[in-house]
């Protein structure tokens, strides 16, 4: 999909507070050897690995529209066989994510502008990117699998400046003089390998990165001007965030309603008369709402809180310190207000939607906001 052309790049005015992850061991990389392109294709395989509770049952349809249209064509309005094709789809995408290696090299290509010289440090000033810059590659779908593959760097800091003695930063600035304008664009090359996942931004780690000279408006003689190379990075740990346990503050389901009240003040807990829920008023204040099925036994706990004027990105900030990046992270912006027949509707809050897996619970918190209308989050946790 790239080819030649320049990759986009967005830039966000907030970086995302994530929690760093324990790496288990070390990449051994030859960078650009055998680099992949940076497109959506390449990078999909590797965003579905770094999920392990990659849900292949409710993604396989999308799956088959993008890349097996004709086979969905065919079986989309006959139920028995598109089981099978759901079945064979499957096995095909298991497939390709085994085959996915996390130790394989990607390659952005790039044009950035490089500032002024820094008589004090000999160098260009130069520093493309931070850490909250993110490089993304797009596919045309409107089905689950996403349409958008972002990737940011957890060492972007890496490039820095362009060096040069002044004598030689005098002659390449004038090479690049036409008519009293200067042309500072220069190509960028960087080399990386995925470390992890946060919701749909992938996390990249760079390993070899280059400056070519090239310009805007004229070609040059393409040679390297600058080479920065990353330290080793440390493998990820496969996902990421597949937190060892999770609780809603330190009680989790599955246990008697009994166990919970031994552990708190009498009067702690307030059941419902018709029975299926109680009330769980903790010693910090926080109160949860327990589901019961009729053996007493706790499915579920849910918590609400009301967070005012705090904004839905800081929220999501606030939750990732507590549970670690998320395994899932969808998000329905709010909807404005409108006219019908009879009236005015209402606008409609948006809902972003965080979720969380360990081997035992899963845990989901959905956070209301916009639309003139107080943050909201409904946090709950259940039985895996």
């Amino acid at each position: 999909m790239l080819g030649n052309k320049n990759t986009s790049t967005k830039w966000k005015s907030k970086g995302l507070g994530v929690l760093a992850l324990a790496l288990a061991s070390t990449l051994a990389i030859s960078p650009t050897a055998n680099a992949k392109e940076f497109t959506y294709d390449n990078l999909l395989y590797g965003w579905m690995k770094l999920d392990n509770y990659f849900d292949y049952d409710s993604n396989v349809d999308c799956y088959m529209r993008m890349y097996r249209y004709e086979v969905w064509q065919r079986s989309r309005d006959d139920e028995f066989l598109r089981d099978d094709k759901r079945n064979e789809t499957i096995d095909i995408m298991k497939s390709r994510v085994g085959e996915a290696n996390l130790e394989d090299v990607f390659t952005i290509r790039t044009n950035k502008d490089f500032g002024d010289y820094d008589f004090d440090t000999n160098k260009f000033e130069f520093s493309p990117i931070s850490k909250t810059s993110y490089f993304y590659e797009r596919k045309n779908n409107t089905c689950g699998l996403p349409s958008e593959i972002r990737v940011k760097f957890d060492n972007s800091d890496l490039i820095d400046g362009i060096a040069m003695s002044k004598d030689e930063a005098q002659e390449f600035l004038t090479s690049r003089k036409r008519n009293g304008d200067v042309d500072r664009s220069v190509a960028l090359e960087i080399d990386f390998v995925l470390q992890a996942r946060d919701g749909k931004m992938l996390q990249g780690h760079i390993v070899e990165a280059r400056v070519l000279n090239t310009a805007r408006y004229r070609d040059l003689d393409g040679r390297t001007l600058a080479e920065y190379t990353g330290s080793a990075p440390a493998a990820t740990s496969s996902v990421a965030a597949s937190p060892k346990s999770l609780s809603l503050f330190g009680i989790v389901p599955g246990g008697s309603l009994q166990s919970i009240k031994d552990e708190l003040p009498r009067g702690s807990v307030v059941c419902n008369p018709a029975g299926g829920e109680c009330e769980v008023h903790l010693k910090t204040g926080q109160k949860l709402v327990a589901k019961l099925d009729s053996s007493n036994t706790v499915t579920s706990l849910e918590h609400r809180v009301n967070a005012g004027s705090q904004s839905m990105s800081d929220t999501v900030d606030e939750l990732k310190a507590v549970y670690g990046l998320p395994s899932g992270d969808t998000n329905q912006k709010p909807k404005a207000g409108g006219f019908s027949t009879f009236g005015s509707v209402p606008a409609s809050q948006g809902q972003r939607k965080l979720t969380w897996r360990s081997d035992d619970n899963e845990l989901q918190s959905i956070i209301f906001y916009g639309a003139g209308k107080p943050t909201e989050v409904v946090t709950s946790i259940r039985s895996r």
